[in-house]
C-alpha cells in the first residue's frame, strides 16, 4: 500500500535567482567572518576597553574606550534590554505596574 500524503519531491514554489545569489553571498560572508572571528572579537574588545598603558600617574589612554562598541558587545552576550516605559503620573488615578518575570 502506497502512502500519498506529505511533502513531495520538487513540489512548491521555486526560489528566485536573486534569492539564490543572496543566500550564496550570505554563506560566503559567514564563512569568511568565522575564519577571522578571534581577531575581529579581539579588536572589538580593544575598542570597547580602549588602548592604554600604565604609567606612574595612572593609566594613560592612547585610544579612549568606545562605549557604543561596549554596549553592543554586552547586548550580544547578555541580550538587549527591554525598551523603556513611559509613565504619566499627572493623572489622579492610581497606577499599577506589572512586570513579567
Amino acid at each position: 500500500m502506497e502512502l500519498r500524503g506529505g511533502k513531495r519531491q520538487g513540489a512548491g514554489r521555486k526560489k528566485a535567482r536573486h534569492t539564490i545569489v543572496t543566500e550564496k553571498a550570505r554563506e560566503y560572508l559567514i564563512t569568511s567572518i568565522t575564519k577571522s572571528l578571534a581577531p575581529i572579537v579581539g579588536a572589538q574588545i580593544d575598542s570597547a576597553t580602549g588602548i592604554s598603558h600604565v604609567a606612574k600617574n595612572g593609566k594613560i589612554y592612547t585610544q579612549l574606550p568606545n562605549t557604543r562598541v561596549g554596549e553592543y558587545l554586552l547586548n550580544q552576550v547578555a541580550g538587549k534590554p527591554a525598551g523603556s516605559v513611559e509613565v504619566n503620573l499627572n493623572d489622579e488615578h492610581p497606577h499599577i505596574i506589572l512586570l513579567d518575570s
